[in-house]
C-alpha cells in the first residue's frame, strides 16, 4: 500500500511538472541563459492597391494567405561563464504538431558573455488558418513555452459591419498637429529613434522625418505622403526606407512597432498631421 502511494505521488508530481512546463511563461531561464518576451505583434499582409501601386516584396515578408508574428525578446546570460544561443532554438508549434522556425533563422550560434544582454527581434510566417500556436524554446532536452497565440483574421475583414482601418488616409478624421506632436515626442517617444522632425539632421537610429511632406510623397509612385505615413504606421515592414542614421541602410525587417494596435483613428490622424507639418513652421 505504501509503495502504491509513493508511485501515485511520483506520477502526480510528474503530471504537475508537465502541466507547469506547458503553461506560457514570459520569462524563462535554461542553461544559464534567460529569455524574456517583451512584445509580440501579428502583422497582416500589406494593403491591396490594385494596379495603382505595387509595394515591393521584401525578403522574409509574409506571402498571400499568411500572417507574420513579430516577437521582440531580450537574451541575458545569468551564468558565470559564456553561453551560446541560436535562433533555431525558438519554434512556433501548432496544435497538430506542425512547426515553423524564425524567418531570421541562423545556423551560427550567438556567444553571450556573463551579464551580457542582447535585444532579439524575430518573426515567424505562418498560414492564416494555423489555429492555436505556442512559441517554444527548445534547448537540448529542455523545452519551455513562452507564448500562446493564434493568427488574427485579415486586416480588411469586417467586424460588426465595419473595417478596423479604412484603405485610405483620406478617410481618417481631421487631424491636429499639436496633438500629434504630443504623441510623437511624449506618449510613443518616436523621437527616441527618429529624432525631432522639426530639426534637420537630428536623426538617431531610424530614418529622418524632417521635411516628410516632400520626402514621403516621393517614396512610392502614386502614393501621397499622408498615405505613405498611414501605411508605414500600420505595416512597418511593407516598405523599408532607403537610408537611416548616417545614410546607413535601414534594418529589415523593420523594428518599428505596429501602431495600428495602439492608436485610435483620431490619434492616427493627429500623428500624420504632425508629420506632414513638422519642419514647415506649422504648430
Amino acid at each position: 500500500m505504501c509503495v502504491l502511494a509513493v508511485l501515485v505521488s511520483v506520477s502526480s508530481g510528474l503530471w504537475v511538472l508537465r502541466a507547469r512546463a506547458a503553461q506560457p511563461r514570459r520569462e524563462v531561464e535554461q542553461g544559464g541563459l534567460r529569455l524574456r518576451v517583451e512584445q509580440a505583434t501579428w502583422l497582416h499582409e500589406p494593403m491591396d492597391h490594385g494596379d495603382a501601386v505595387q509595394l515591393p516584396a521584401l525578403q522574409g515578408a509574409p506571402g498571400a494567405g499568411q500572417r507574420q508574428l513579430a516577437v521582440s525578446l531580450t537574451l541575458f546570460n545569468a551564468a558565470q561563464g559564456s553561453g551560446s544561443f541560436a535562433a533555431r532554438e525558438l519554434v512556433l508549434t501548432a496544435e497538430n504538431g506542425q512547426q515553423w522556425f524564425p524567418v531570421e533563422r541562423e545556423e551560427a550560434r550567438l556567444w553571450v558573455r556573463p551579464a551580457q544582454l542582447f535585444p532579439l527581434p524575430l518573426s515567424f510566417n505562418v498560414p492564416a488558418s494555423a489555429g492555436g500556436l505556442r512559441l517554444e524554446w527548445v534547448r537540448g532536452e529542455e523545452r519551455a513555452v513562452l507564448l500562446s497565440t493564434r493568427p488574427p483574421p485579415s486586416a480588411t475583414s469586417q467586424a460588426g459591419g465595419r473595417e478596423r482601418w479604412p484603405q485610405s488616409a483620406e478617410a481618417l478624421p481631421s487631424g491636429s498637429p499639436r496633438a500629434g506632436a504630443v504623441l510623437f515626442h511624449e506618449r510613443f517617444a518616436c523621437v527616441t529613434c527618429h529624432g525631432s522632425p522639426e530639426r534637420p539632421g537630428e536623426v538617431r537610429v531610424a530614418p529622418s522625418l524632417h521635411g516628410f511632406a516632400k520626402a514621403g510623397a516621393a517614396r512610392l509612385p502614386g502614393m501621397s505622403a499622408a498615405q505613405y505615413a498611414y501605411e508605414s504606421l500600420l505595416f512597418p515592414g511593407a516598405f523599408i526606407a532607403p537610408g537611416c542614421a548616417g545614410d546607413a541602410p535601414c534594418q529589415a525587417p523593420s523594428l518599428m512597432p505596429v501602431y495600428g494596435d495602439a492608436l485610435s483613428s483620431q490619434e492616427m490622424a493627429d500623428l500624420i498631421s504632425y508629420l506632414l507639418g513638422a519642419g514647415r513652421g506649422r504648430p
